[in-house]
């Protein structure tokens, strides 16, 4: 991991990958469920947008570093959901939810262990 800011950016993403599992978990894991529920359908477009948003606060050398990651789609995802929400194809986000994302949240994870293994804790837990 580059910088501290990168690190905290992608444990941000992580979290609003594990809220999407957890939507699906206790609104039905169904693109019928999804498709006919409105809240349930705010609810994973509102956290699919914070990952687009994320991502776009990653550094430069960061996303260069890593071009296996197609940024810029998780950022156009972003933009479509804000900027027309009205046409968001339904199907689209849940093949995302259902596939994407967990695929890019074991991603994340991965940038995650060099930084993690640099990181000492005292015996409370916290860092040093």
């Amino acid at each position: 991991m580059q910088n501290e800011r990168d690190y905290a950016i992608i444990l941000r993403m992580i979290e609003h990958c594990t809220r999407i599992e957890e939507i699906r978990e206790r609104l039905g894991n169904s693109f019928e469920a999804f498709a006919a529920d409105s809240v349930y359908e705010d609810a994973i477009n509102m956290n699919i947008f914070q990952i687009g948003e994320l991502s776009n606060q990653l550094s430069s050398e960061f996303k260069k570093n890593n071009p296996e990651v197609p940024w810029h789609r998780i950022y156009g995802i972003r933009n479509v959901i804000a900027h027309a929400y009205v046409i968001v194809d339904k199907r689209t986000i849940w093949e995302t939810v259902e596939k994407d994302i967990p695929a890019f949240r074991d991603r994340l994870e991965v940038f995650l262990k060099p930084y993690a293994e640099q990181i000492v804790l005292d015996p409370n837990g916290r860092e040093n």
